[in-house]
């Protein structure tokens, strides 16, 4: 996946690195948009389940008999 740039001078892999850093970049990119894009459907998430006031389940007290 990540390329092995051939050669020993910074002239010779630049190329390959330069590429790999491109890609880097816009897979950054993408992953920004997409939480962006993301962001209103999250927050309806979030205030959805603070909003919701807890179920309250009666329970039921049994005495104990003291000695």
């Amino acid at each position: 996946m990540i390329p092995n740039p051939t050669g020993s001078t910074a002239v010779a892999t630049n190329p390959g690195y330069a590429k790999l850093f491109a890609e880097l970049g816009a897979g950054s990119l993408a992953v920004g948009i997409a939480l962006v894009v993301l962001i209103p459907f999250l927050r309806k998430l979030i205030t959805d389940k603070a909003e919701t006031p807890p179920i309250e389940v009666p329970t039921t007290v049994v005495p104990v008999a003291g000695n």
